[in-house]
Parts: structure tokens; sequence; C-alpha cells
């Protein structure tokens, strides 16, 4: 069995994206996969297995009763107590154990918090690293309207630089064996991720390769990015520097980073000076009107559904009335009469 390939990346980064093409060239990320729904339409592309996994290991990992989100393995102390993961091995071990075929790998964002843990167990594995503006994942998570985000949407935002902290460092570490894109890049130069794996991993793909393959798996309304001039860009751009400083290292030692984008946010208009805790609040802003934006949508289809609903109910009446009339009875003895004919 050969090492795998893995993919990971913060959550709503475009890590799905990534695993469909990736499997699209014929790598095995799993037969036991969690179900597109509302929030994924396309398919998440996690393996079940290596998903329940990491999220029992991380929130184990978590300290108990600190607020935060550890499903994800996040909490706002922003540790883990990695003395347990030892006694996670032997099931990890299992769990590789069980996977077979000549090229194979998994996907889950989780596992960027776990890196150095498959690392030192597959040593000469080969990792696609997905990173994404932070303003567009937060805005990705927020539309969402999922868990403690909607009551605490700064956590989303520090969830992002918790997770991409960790895919900097270990890429720092272990660059002969990554390839760090950001998926905005990724989208708009897919031959080059392409080229990143032939020519840097030594991954040959299994499966041919093209721009109408990739025209099936990529769907740009459902890669949103928020406008340069945004409130959230400038403000977090403003007030985190961290944050855009964060983004900037990615970018400046990416395999494919983000392309002139950057530039553009650097040259806006300076934001008068404003306090730290206008950003929380206009993120929870943010929040309330993508909630604003999900409940009329819902309206919308409740409205087509009972428009749809009423339609059906004429086409019944109106059937019924056909079906009723001395033309429709005739039609029928016709019919009866027509087919015995034929049987003679």
């Amino acid at each position: 069995m050969s090492e795998p390939i893995i993919i990971t990346g913060m959550h709503r980064s475009g890590t799905s994206l990534t695993a469909s093409f990736i499997q699209a060239i014929g790598v095995n990320i799993g037969q036991n996969m969690f179900p597109a729904d509302i929030c994924n339409v396309k398919g998440y592309f996690e393996d079940i297995d290596f998903l329940e996994f990491q999220r029992s290991l991380l929130q184990k990992s978590c300290p108990p009763g600190d607020p935060g989100w550890p499903d994800w393995g996040w909490t706002e102390s922003e540790t883990l107590d990695r003395s347990l993961w030892s006694s996670y091995i032997p099931e990890a071990k299992k769990l590789i154990a069980s996977r077979h075929g000549n090229i194979w790998g998994w996907k889950d964002p989780r596992t960027s918090l776990l890196l150095e843990f498959w690392h030192q167990l597959l040593p000469n594995t080969r990792y696609i690293l997905v990173y994404r503006s932070p303003w567009d994942v937060v805005d990705s998570i927020l539309r969402q309207n999922r868990g403690v985000f909607p009551q605490r949407p700064e956590y989303a935002l520090k969830s992002w630089g918790f997770y991409n902290r960790h895919l900097l460092s270990f890429y720092r570490q272990h660059r002969d064996r990554c390839i760090l894109i950001n998926v905005n890049g990724f989208v708009q130069q897919p031959t080059r991720l392409m080229q990143l794996l032939e020519g840097k991993l030594g991954l040959i793909p299994r499966e041919p390769w093209d721009a109408a393959k990739f025209a099936k798996i990529y769907d740009a309304n459902l890669l949103r990015s928020l406008p340069t001039d945004h409130p959230m860009v400038r403000l977090i751009n403003h007030l985190m520097p961290e944050v855009a400083n964060l983004l900037t290292e990615l970018d400046q030692i990416a395999d494919i980073p983000r392309g002139d984008r950057g530039d553009r946010e650097l040259n806006a208009d300076p934001l008068p000076i404003l306090p730290v805790e206008a950003l929380p609040l206009l993120m929870h802003y943010q929040s309330l009107i993508q909630h604003q934006e999900s409940h009329q949508e819902q309206i919308q289809l409740r409205s087509e559904v009972a428009q749809l609903r009423s339609e059906l109910d004429r086409l019944t009446l109106e059937l019924m009335t056909i079906k009723r009339s001395r033309s429709w009875k005739l039609a029928r003895k016709l019919a009866h009469f027509s087919q015995k004919f034929r049987l003679k």
C-alpha cells in the first residue's frame, strides 16, 4: 500500500472542491463518505471513519468547559492536550491498515490540527494544504447559521487563525512533502495544481485531466468572495493586523497564492480610527443579515411550492373533468376496441 495524500485546511476554505479534484484524477479518498447537504450540495468528500476518529480525538483534547467549538478542536484557550494522543495511535493504525489501493487518501479540515500526529505514523505522506481569505471563510460559516457561530461570530475568525497557523508551521517544516494553495488561486489555474502534483509530489494521476472535467466539479456560485471594499474585509485588515499578516505570510510562501487581490485590498481608502469592539459587532450584524437572507429564501421557496401545489391541483381537476366527459369515455372505448382488433 502506498503512502496517502491528505487534503486539509480550515473549514469552509475549499477543501471539498480540492478533494473532488483529487478524486477525479483517480485518488481513492474513501467509500463511506459523509453525505452532501444544503451547506455543501456537491458533497464533503470526507471519509466518515477518519472524520469521526479525528472529531473524537480533538473533542477529548480540548480543555473541559472551555468556551468555543470543540467539534473543530478550537476553544478560547487555543490549547490541545497532546498527552492524550498516544492512546489513539492503535486505532489510527487500524484505520490506516484498513485502506487499500495504490493511490489513496482522505480529506478532513480537522487534520489541520493533527498534521504532526499523522506525520509520525506516515512519514512519507503527501499533503495538499488549502487556505482561503479569512473574510470569505467567516462569511461562509455565518451563512450556514449553525452551531455557536451566529451567537459568537468572532469564533469563526479566531478559528481561521488557529487552523492556518498550524498549516503554515507544518508547511515550513515539510515543504518538500506539501503543496500549499489558495483556493481562489487554484480555481483560476487548476492545471498548475496538476503540474505541482506531478513535479513536486511525484503523484502520477490514474485518470486523465482536462478543462471539461474541472467544469463539472467547480461551480463559481458555491465559492463566493466578498468584494474588496466590503466593510468586513476592510475592518479585518484595519483592526486585526495579525490576521492580515498571517494571510500575507501564506500568500508569500504558497505554491499557488491568491494572485493580485491582496494588492487591491492594501490600496483601499484608509478607514477612520474605530474601536476594536467594532469588528465583533460588525460580524454579528453580518450574521443577522445572513440569517435574514436565509429566511427570505425559505419564504420564497415556500411560495414556489405553494404555486406548484396549486398548479398540480388545477391539473388534477382538469384531468378529472376530462375523464368524466363523453369524449373521454368514447376515446377509451375506441382504444379498447382497437386493442381487441389488433389481438385478433
